[in-house]
């Protein structure tokens, strides 16, 4: 329900030009905005019924939301949080001969899921508990304490091996019968050693990766000197490609650099490179901005709670008769759900129908430079460039990759090791290749002697290119090592060297003017 609330608000309610770490009952806008929060918004502002009136951007409709969310979300973290810690502690307190190794794995999800809850809620309350340090801490405080738990209980339950909870006979015969009890003590497993090669290692080994990413990213960005030291390394980052790319004047579109006119000085493979450093400053820029947005943290939290919840209901399908009837345990959970909505029910009718918001706007000759007098979000026209979307579309690729990567169980023949080096690779080396690539050719394709046609038909042509290339790594069998090698770094190199030297080899032709040669 958290999750669901915080997709709501990001809908709805947030504004991304706010400074995420500013005084509460104040508008002070962020001196470095996001600029991939920045780009969804504007998308989201097209679609009728979604986003924050253009003409009103601090509206007393979105203060009085996220009032109303906080109170309620609060009130559901906080029950979510005791809730983990109880299933959990519970759990340990039976370790004997009281739990079996099913209720063991079943308690793990509950957790699980209850601990995913308070991690959105970190998210969404930052602002919050940023202005309130002592709740910020025992909050922070209790969900390290609930990680290293279920941590610790996630691996020990990969000595569990596959579906230890069946009865051998129904096994034998192709009938997955779990025996009412759940299966033999969970401490009997404890003592077995572990079949690494087992999808319930494999799982285990992505269940702490997700737990210790979640919370460690979560705890940092609560923390303005981590999310705003990236932020402003960020917009340097972009602040220098546009000054190599478009001059000083950050306002500008026109592009400065030609492949036909070399600044006095400068060496020819000086000005040949000069493309391929602003596209390194731009991929960085974007990278970072995807890494602070709210949007990422929306989008892990979602992956997570689905992830959670498709395993969840996949293990209760052959569930002990005893765990379907409704008792007590059942019934509570639900009756808890009544107390966050009736805060939120009580917030809105009882909140003041105006209110007139403190705005406070940024030093912007801080942000931008001595003598320049551009608004922080004025600096932000970059997103609606052909670069800027490309190499955003890319990135979610990425996101969408690593997703898939962790929801889908790995085959038995395949192991941990090589599907973790193939998305290691794609991830960290690829994928950013792919969108300097794309910029090192927006680049020069802005340049060229060509009708536009010809030219949108070429940018169409690299995009669909890098992205088949993409989706033939995600889907190449590999049976090896040096067979994993050759898919997702050899053959994709010479594919990209062959493209990327075309759009070179033409500019030089250009440059040189030798167009009489095509």
């Amino acid at each position: 329900m958290v999750v669901l609330v915080l997709i709501v608000y990001y809908l709805k309610a947030f504004d991304p030009k706010l400074d995420p770490f500013r005084k509460e009952g104040t508008q002070k806008l962020s001196k470095y905005p996001n600029s991939v929060d920045y780009f969804v918004n504007n998308l989201l502002q097209k679609v009728p019924g979604l986003g924050n009136d253009s003409s009103n951007p601090v509206p007393c409709r979105s203060l009085r939301l996220g009032g109303i969310f906080n109170n309620c979300v609060l009130m559901f973290a906080d029950i979510q949080s005791f809730t983990a810690l109880a299933i959990l502690i519970s759990a340990y307190v039976a370790m004997g001969c009281d739990i079996v190794a099913y209720h063991w794995q079943y308690m793990i999800y509950l957790a699980w899921m209850a601990s995913v809850t308070h991690l959105a809620s970190l998210s969404f309350l930052r602002n919050h508990l940023t202005n309130n340090f002592v709740k910020c801490i025992w909050r922070l405080t209790a969900m390290a304490v609930i990680q290293i738990l279920l941590s610790v209980a996630v691996g020990l339950a990969t000595t569990f091996g596959d579906n230890p909870w069946y009865r051998e006979a129904d096994q034998l015969i192709g009938i997955e019968v779990p025996p009412a009890e759940g299966g033999r003590p969970a401490t009997c497993y404890f003592k077995q050693g572990v079949d690494v090669n087992s999808i319930t290692f494999s799982s285990g080994v992505k269940m702490i990766l997700l737990l210790l990413w979640g919370f460690s990213i979560r705890i940092a960005k609560m923390f303005e000197r981590f999310e705003g030291g990236l932020r402003k390394f960020a917009y340097r980052m972009h602040h220098k490609s546009r000054i190599l790319r478009y001059g000083v004047d950050d306002g500008s579109t026109t592009q400065i650099w030609n492949p036909r006119a070399r600044r006095k000085g400068q060496g020819f493979f000086g000005h040949l490179l000069e493309p391929f450093k602003i596209a390194i400053l731009v991929v960085l820029s974007i990278q970072l901005n995807f890494l602070t947005s709210f949007l990422a943290e929306v989008y892990w939290l979602l992956f997570t709670i689905i992830y959670i919840t498709t395993r969840l209901v996949k293990f209760r399908i052959p569930s002990p008769a005893d765990d379907n009837k409704w008792t007590f345990g059942q019934v509570l959970p639900l009756i808890l759900l009544v107390a966050p909505i009736a805060i939120a029910i009580e917030s809105f009718y009882t909140a003041p129908k105006t209110h007139t918001p403190q705005m406070t706007h940024t030093n912007t000759q801080q942000m931008n430079g001595p003598g320049s007098g551009l608004d922080p979000v004025a600096g932000l026209g970059h997103v609606d460039s052909l670069a800027y979307r490309g190499v955003f579309f890319l990135a979610a690729l990425s996101y969408i990759e690593v997703g898939i990567y962790f929801v889908l169980d790995q085959p038995d023949t395949e192991g941990l090791a090589l599907p973790l080096l193939q998305i290691a690779l794609s991830i960290l080396l690829l994928q950013p290749l792919y969108q300097i690539y794309w910029v090192v050719c927006d680049v020069f394709l802005s340049k060229a002697i060509w009708s536009r046609p010809l030219k949108l038909t070429t940018y169409d042509t690299l995009f669909l290119g890098s992205s088949a290339i993409k989706s033939h790594l995600s889907h190449a069998e590999t049976e090896s090592y040096q067979m994993a090698i050759c898919h997702i770094v050899i053959f994709p190199m010479l594919h990209l060297s062959v493209l990327l030297f075309n759009v070179v080899f033409f500019s030089l032709l250009e440059l040189e003017g030798w167009c009489f040669l095509l």
